[in-house]
C-alpha cells in the first residue's frame, strides 16, 4: 500500500483514520498538528511534527496527504492547507468510507471524504476539498463545488447545486434544483425551497436568511 500522511489530529482526523483502515488502499505514515508533540499518539498514529516536516516527508517518497481537519462555516484553514500541500506536489486521494455508495457516473475531484452510509447518486459532480459526512443523501445530477461541506444525514434532492465554500447542516433538506450560493451556512435541520443568495447565514423550516456571512 501506498503511504498518506494526515494534517490534523482532532475528532474529524479520526473517522478518517477510520475510513482509511476501512478501505485498505493506504498506510498511514503519521499525522501532522501544530499542537501536538512529536512521537505523540492520536488514535493510534504518531504525529510526525508540525507543518514544517511536509516537504521533507515527500521528499523521502512519500507521496500523499490528506487534509484531516473538519470545520463548521469556514473552511479557510481547510483551503490554506490545501493550497500549501499542492504546492509541495503532494496528491490528494479521496478518501471514501466502503459503507457509503458512489454511483460509477457520478465525478469527483481531489482530496473529498466521503463518509460512512453516504449516498452519491448517478450524475453528481462533486469539486475538491469537499466533505460528505455521514448518511448524507447527494441526489442525481447534484453539483457541489470546492470547500463545501455536507454534514450528517443531509439530504439533497436532484439537481441541486451547492457553491464554493458552504456548509449544509446537519439534517437539512433541499429540494430539487435549488441552488445555495458560495459561502452559505445552512442551519441544522432547516427546509430549503427556494435559491438561497451568496454570504447568507439562514436557517428554519422554511429557510429563513439571518445575517451575512463575513470571513
Amino acid at each position: 500500500m501506498e503511504k498518506i500522511i494526515l494534517l490534523g489530529s482532532g475528532g474529524h482526523c479520526r473517522v478518517i483514520i477510520d475510513a482509511i483502515l476501512s478501505g485498505k488502499r493506504f498506510e498511514i505514515a503519521g499525522l501532522t498538528d501544530v499542537n501536538k508533540r512529536k512521537g505523540e499518539i492520536i488514535f493510534g498514529m504518531p504525529v510526525l511534527g508540525n507543518d514544517s516536516v511536509l516537504g521533507s516527508c515527500f521528499r523521502k517518497g512519500i507521496k500523499n496527504c490528506f487534509i484531516a481537519v473538519g470545520g463548521i462555516g469556514n473552511p479557510d484553514l481547510r483551503i490554506s492547507l490545501f493550497n500549501k500541500v499542492k504546492k509541495i506536489g503532494f496528491k490528494l486521494p479521496n478518501v471514501i468510507h466502503p459503507c457509503s455508495v458512489v454511483s460509477e457516473s457520478s465525478k469527483l475531484g481531489e482530496g473529498n471524504y466521503i463518509g460512512p452510509g453516504a449516498i452519491i447518486n448517478a450524475g453528481v459532480r462533486i469539486g475538491s476539498n469537499c466533505i460528505i459526512n455521514t448518511g448524507a443523501i447527494i441526489e442525481h445530477d447534484c453539483r457541489i463545488a470546492d470547500f463545501a461541506h455536507i454534514a450528517s444525514g443531509a439530504a439533497l434532492s436532484g439537481g441541486v447545486s451547492i457553491k464554493r465554500c458552504s456548509h449544509i447542516g446537519t439534517g437539512a433538506s433541499i429540494i430539487q434544483s435549488v441552488k445555495v450560493g458560495k459561502n452559505c451556512i445552512i442551519g441544522a435541520g432547516s427546509v430549503v425551497l427556494k435559491d438561497v443568495a451568496d454570504n447568507a447565514i439562514a436557517y428554519g423550516n422554511p429557510l429563513v436568511k439571518v445575517r451575512n456571512n463575513v470571513r
